[in-house]
């Protein structure tokens, strides 16, 4: 059994140092439109998987052999992956210059620049790339700059295309489902209305029992974060539709229990209103800010016991209408709610605000979702193929793609295929060597730059020199001539950058081919800060590694 251990400077470095190269070696791989697959045997069978995803690859990489290369690694690991998190893309893109930074990093720490001013030049270096990159970025609106990105977040040009049509009719909060078509082809589908997910609350509230849905057309509708756990929890507005001369009804509420139910199937077969039921499938403050957004839509009074409101005290004008309302075992669709335009577009506005203050990618989908549903409109992309491992690597695939392109529509785009990080080497340099282009000298620092030390322009210079990594390893695992390329993309000037299916150095946003601000900005964050803390390290501690168990 490992036992712990305490390793100081060097002998902790170096090797860390190797793990993290090792991670970022099998990332470099699958990066650009040509990256290979890799070939990833499953755990404890004789299956394998072929992987073209940085964050997936990363993921299935649990162990290294060696405990402190294993820490390196999964250092690099968790760049990736919270990379992922953070904007949905940009995996591999973050781990080459991660190991670019970390290489040249640990290469002037032996030399004996000072680390402090070195990671100072660092984080200086980053900001005045950032800045640099917001002043190149621009709005992404073109119906082919979309289906460009979704092209290359993929490497599927049908899907990509099928993907920049939805998003010019929905516009830039449409709701985009991912379904499996059952043809070998991929479509797409638009519907009118919304669609949370819920569920219908039993089999035996069923329209249509032999497709599973519950629905109802012309219907009055109640929104209620309520138990129904008795029958007289649902008589009172069943007689309140019933003297309304009201046919149909439906309930959305947070749960109801057997009595209620066997109340509504008895109403269903004696009386003259048509009753089913559904529940939000979120939880807590999700659950409520959905049903707040049904009772918006369908112009219903959002009824919580918080408030204390009683199912007795409601009146007719408590109740919403709709044209239809569906639900399944995974959604409730509502078409042609009956609510106001004026509250559901304030409604947007503030969900929309709350969307420039977010920072967390998961909480940034989810208002991203809410705004398409407050939207009113819903396209299905339909995916085929052969067989169904195929169909649901593409759907895994299409929305990875789908997020990238959100990020796109969020924080706009910039020239794709790494050209973006060659564009904004010069206004660094600049900064680096002085507004008159003066090179620094090692004796002082250099004036109108933002260096204050010497060591704190080579910190600088190493992510002059990352930035060109990209670049370097699209065009290698294409089998180009790198250095060929670098200098052609060098004399061209901003904004050109490496085509791979082409096979030239091209103006990279006249060939629709562009990444998210957001993405490229968060991988450059993200390498520099794991490389800095990678480098900076000067002990590590490693634990006594506990005995495997196989019980739960």
């Amino acid at each position: 059994m490992p036992v712990p251990a305490v390793l100081f400077g060097p002998a902790c470095r170096e090797r860390m140092q190797r793990g993290f190269e090792t991670m970022a070696r099998v990332l470099a791989l699958t990066l650009g439109p040509l990256g290979g697959n890799i070939i990833n045997q499953r755990m404890n069978t004789t299956e394998f998987e072929l992987i073209s995803d940085g964050a997936t690859i990363a993921r299935r990489i649990t162990e290294l052999p060696d405990r402190v290369e294993n820490v390196g690694a999964m250092m690099m690991r968790h760049i990736v992956w919270h990379m992922r998190d953070q904007v949905g893309d940009g995996s591999a893109t973050a781990a080459v210059l991660a190991r670019c930074i970390a290489r040249d990093l640990h290469r002037l720490s032996i030399a004996g620049v000072d680390p402090i001013h070195l990671r100072r030049g660092v984080e200086k270096g980053v900001q005045t790339a950032i800045d640099t990159l917001d002043e190149l970025s621009r709005p992404l609106t073109d119906a082919e700059d979309i289906a460009g990105l979704a092209t290359a977040a993929m490497h599927e040009p049908q899907i990509g295309q099928l993907l920049g049509e939805m998003v010019d009719v929905l516009g830039p909060y449409g709701s985009i489902l991912i379904q499996p078509s059952f043809a070998v082809g991929h479509g797409y589908a638009f519907r009118e209305g919304s669609r949370f997910k819920g569920e219908y609350v039993s089999r035996s509230l069923l329209s249509d029992p032999a497709r599973h849905i519950a629905a109802l057309d012309d219907t009055y509708v109640l929104v209620a974060d309520f138990h129904f756990d008795t029958s007289a929890s649902v008589a009172a507005i069943l007689e309140l539709v019933a003297r309304a001369d009201g046919k149909n009804l439906f309930i959305i509420c947070k749960n109801m229990w057997e009595k209620a139910i066997h109340t509504l199937v008895v109403n269903n077969r004696r009386s003259p209103v048509t009753t089913y039921a559904a529940t939000i499938k979120p939880v807590e403050d999700l659950r409520r800010d959905m049903m707040m957004d049904v009772a918006l839509l369908t112009g219903a009074t959002f009824v919580t016991d918080v408030a204390g409101m009683r199912i007795q005290d409601l009146t007719i004008h408590d109740l919403g209408y709709a044209d239809r309302i569906v639900a399944t075992q995974e959604y409730i669709t509502i078409i042609g709610g009956r609510g106001e335009d004026r509250p559901v577009q304030a409604r947007i506005q503030m969900v929309r605000s709350r969307l420039r203050q977010a920072t967390d990618r998961e909480q940034k989908e989810r208002l991203w979702e809410r705004i398409g549903r407050l939207q009113g409109g819903i396209g299905e992309l339909r995916v085929g193929a052969y067989t169904e491992r195929e169909r649901t690597a593409l759907m895994e695939k299409a929305a990875h793609a789908v997020k990238v392109v959100q990020a796109g529509l969020e924080g706009g785009v910039v020239p794709g295929g790494g050209a973006a990080y060659l564009a904004i080497i010069p206004a660094l340099e600049a900064a680096i060597n002085g507004s008159d282009g003066a090179t620094s000298q090692r004796s002082g620092a250099v004036a109108d730059t933002p260096f204050d030390h010497p060591d704190e322009a080579m910190g600088a210079r190493v992510i002059a020199r990352a930035l060109e990594e990209p670049t370097r390893i699209i065009a290698g695992n294409a089998q180009a001539n790198v250095p060929r390329v670098l200098a052609a993309c060098r004399a061209e000037g901003g904004g050109y950058g490496y085509e791979v299916g082409q096979g030239k150095v091209l103006d990279m946003l006249e060939a629709r081919i562009v990444d998210p601000t957001l993405v490229v900005k968060a991988a450059l964050q993200q390498a520099a800060s794991g490389a800095a803390m990678l480098t900076s390290a000067e002990a590590l501690v490693l634990q006594r590694a506990p005995p495997k168990s196989f019980k739960p």
